[in-house]
């Protein structure tokens, strides 16, 4: 699947020239010469978004609804993850690779006022640069300036309205990437309704309480309705710049409404019945959802490789600052940890959890990911083996002195854990169950805690846990998810300590050897832009992390979908991908 990762590439590609920046969107999402305009597309959310500001909230829910109303200087294909022009129609940047000046479109905001440069360094300053924002940028851009070693934010520098720069530290090989995430907001709605003098005053805008004029769009859709714990409704914004490739105007749809319901069930039955259009099918459910299509069925399912952030693929941590000493001895050596991946059968978590419909392990690139998969490392996984996982239990002194089933450490005590996992969904819950009994085999005791999924959250957070089930999406490049898996950050949950959380400051004289390679590693991913060099840089921390084991990848679901027959330019291409998006569907 070649072209899905090409954007990984060409990112880097379009940092040294001038990219043209058509207003047409890419020839194989608008196949159609006539498609029909009108309408309401029905999508659905699980929760009430808590925001309408992507800076001041960690809701998925809010997320996905702001990506249909705003957008950034670059965006990635909403298929393949290729880099394009965005609100940026054009860039270059400078021989030694530390200035690149955008050109920005002459577009307007969805009420009418210009967008300018003001609009993009004033996101960079209140939102993305803000540490106290909840939805912050700062490690994304922030980069190592190679002259000094100190890490330094990147520069915004406004030459005239529809012109800025972006004055790096170094040269960044990620630097488009990350600004594809980076969502552009207007100034002239927002400025004076911050208070400066507190900077956390920022997640307290737009919040869904605001009057929905308030609420003004760059992307393809703007807010229109609201109704808490039931719908969210979206209407085509008249000051969208995208058109299609025979010049019809985008989007289709008039208005996309989303529909808030909880229950994955509920959710399932109005699929059925034609009340979504389009929605991600759970593993469980597809092979129902197939036959009923085979039948004459009003939808059609779809099946392809995993290519996309979500269904976030599955891995098992163990908190090395666990209070339990003997807890601790054993979580933090590398051979326990191996042992414990001997004793993952993922493939009969695949079989039975996911119905065949997942691949194993999948935590830091999807194989996919031509760009930056390193196949290596499907030699050092450790494959099911009970056998090996006691002969290391047993080399390690864990031995089961009194005949009970259950191994003791070396000083009497059972050799016991608890396993937090979160209730939703439900197949964190089966893979927990499965892990649980094949470790009890091997004699280690497991007592399960099933909680309620914002609880989870929090006690991951405090690092309160022994052993957790959680679950990260994957991103076409590592850079994004730097500050999951960099020891010494937010999110690198397992081992708090190596991180000073009030300066938020990476210890290194609290990791261990391979966390300090690692650590390293990902600096130096950032700030090299040679593509084979970035790839060797992330094939050995895909190596380290699948020999010396932070957490246990699992498995991760294919990515399947479902969508009603009524809609057009929705369809799956002879490599297996699904062709989907809000803007260039319409109903036939």
């Amino acid at each position: 699947m070649r072209r899905v990762w090409l954007g990984v590439l060409v990112c880097v590609l379009l940092a040294l020239t001038a990219v043209a920046a058509p207003y047409v969107v890419q020839e194989d999402l608008t196949p159609s010469e006539n498609p029909v305009s009108g309408g309401t597309l029905y999508l659905s959310l699980t929760a009430s978004p808590q925001s309408f500001l992507f800076y001041g909230t960690l809701d998925n829910n809010a997320y996905t609804v702001i990506g249909q109303m705003m957008t950034g200087l670059v965006e990635l294909h909403p298929v393949t993850n290729a880099i394009t022009p965005g609100l940026a129609e054009s860039w270059e940047t400078s021989e030694d690779g530390k200035e690149v000046t955008f050109h920005l479109r002459d577009i307007k905001w969805s009420d009418g006022t210009p967008f300018t440069a003001d609009d993009v360094i004033f996101t960079f300053e209140t939102f993305i640069m803000n540490t106290v924002a909840k939805g912050n940028s700062v490690d994304r851009f922030t980069i190592v300036d190679t002259s000094d070693g100190v890490k330094k934010p990147v520069q915004w520098v406004k030459v005239d309205d529809r012109t800025l720069k972006a004055v790096l530290p170094s040269p960044f090989g990620p630097f488009f990437m990350n600004l594809s995430h980076a969502y552009i907001y207007p100034k002239h709605k927002l400025e004076s309704k911050i208070d400066k003098a507190r900077q956390d005053s920022v997640n307290e805008q737009w919040l869904t309480n605001v009057p929905l004029t308030e609420i003004v769009a760059n992307g393809p859709y703007k807010i229109a309705e609201y109704v808490m714990d039931q719908k969210v409704v979206l209407e085509k914004n008249p000051n969208y710049w995208k058109v299609d490739r025979f010049g019809n105007k985008l989007p289709y749809f008039d208005k996309l409404e989303y529909i808030i319901v909880a229950d994955a069930e509920v959710r399932l039955a109005k699929f059925i019945a034609g009340e979504i259009d389009y929605m991600a099918v759970a593993a469980r459910d597809f092979p129902m959802l197939k036959q009923r299509e085979l039948d004459g069925g009003p939808f059609a399912v779809f099946r392809a490789q995993p290519t996309q952030p979500t269904p976030s693929p599955v891995h098992i941590a163990f908190n090395f600052d666990v209070q339990n000493p003997d807890l601790k001895g054993v979580f933090t050596n590398t051979q326990f940890r191996q042992a414990l991946e001997y004793l993952l059968n993922r493939d009969r978590i695949i079989d039975e959890v996911y119905n065949g419909l997942a691949i194993p392990g999948a935590g830091l690139v999807l194989p996919s990911n031509k760009a930056f998969y390193n196949p290596k490392i499907e030699t050092i996984i450790r494959g099911y083996s009970p056998d090996q996982a006691k002969a290391i239990l047993d080399k390690l002194g864990l031995l089961d002195k009194n005949g009970d089933g259950i191994r003791e450490f070396t000083n009497g005590k059972p050799v016991e854990f608890t396993l937090t996992v979160q209730s939703s969904p439900q197949d964190y819950q089966d893979i927990a169950l499965i892990f649980k009994e094949d470790l009890e085999k091997a004699g280690v005791k497991v007592n399960l805690q099933i909680l309620e999924s914002s609880l989870t959250g929090n006690m991951f957070g405090a690092g309160n846990f022994e052993v957790g089930i959680r679950a990260f999406g994957n991103q076409p490049d590592l850079e994004l998810r730097k500050a999951i898996w960099q020891p010494g950050t937010q999110l690198y949950y397992w081992h708090y300590s190596a991180l000073d959380k009030e300066n938020l400051i990476a210890l290194t004289d609290k990791m261990f050897d391979w966390e300090i390679r690692i650590y390293e590693l990902f600096d130096l991913g950032s700030v090299t832009t040679d593509v084979a060099k970035r790839k060797a840089i992330y094939d050995e921390v895909q190596e380290l992390y699948h020999d010396v084991l932070p957490v246990l990848f699992v498995s991760k679901e294919m990515n399947l979908f479902g969508a009603t027959k009524t809609l057009g330019n929705v369809y799956q291409d002879a490599e297996g991908i699904v062709f989907f998006s809000s803007y260039s569907c319409y109903r036939k």
